[in-house]
């Protein structure tokens, strides 16, 4: 993971995020789910990135640090691919679930319709 974090002073990790890439809301969810294991500062930098600053909490080792940044970075990655989809085929979703909770006279006419 050499390039994408950096090892700062007393026990924190520091992850930079293309604002390009990653959306604030996928940050922010992929960070919340990891604020109960370490502490977590994200700050938005003026050239398109952000930086997400992780603390340990108590006494936890670096490694263990490195493992929960590493975490993080997937989970990132996997909140970002859901709000792709979403805004892809979340009008689909929307159509199936409209559907499927109608009453069948208004999904015969529905049908009918097509």
């Amino acid at each position: 993971m050499k390039g994408i974090f950096a090892k700062l002073e007393d026990g924190k990790i520091l992850v930079t995020l293309n604002k390009e890439i990653y959306e604030k809301e996928a940050i922010a969810v992929a960070a919340y789910k990891m604020t109960d294991l370490c502490s977590i500062l994200i700050k938005p930098l003026e050239n398109n990135e952000i930086n997400v600053c992780f603390e340990t909490k108590e006494m936890q080792s670096e490694e263990t640090l490195e493992k929960i940044v590493k975490d993080f970075c997937n989970e990132v990655l996997d909140q970002q691919v859901r709000l792709d989809l979403e805004k892809r085929y979340g009008k689909i979703r929307e159509l199936i679930v409209e559907h499927a909770f109608s009453p069948i006279k208004d999904l015969k006419k529905s049908l009918d319709e097509l």
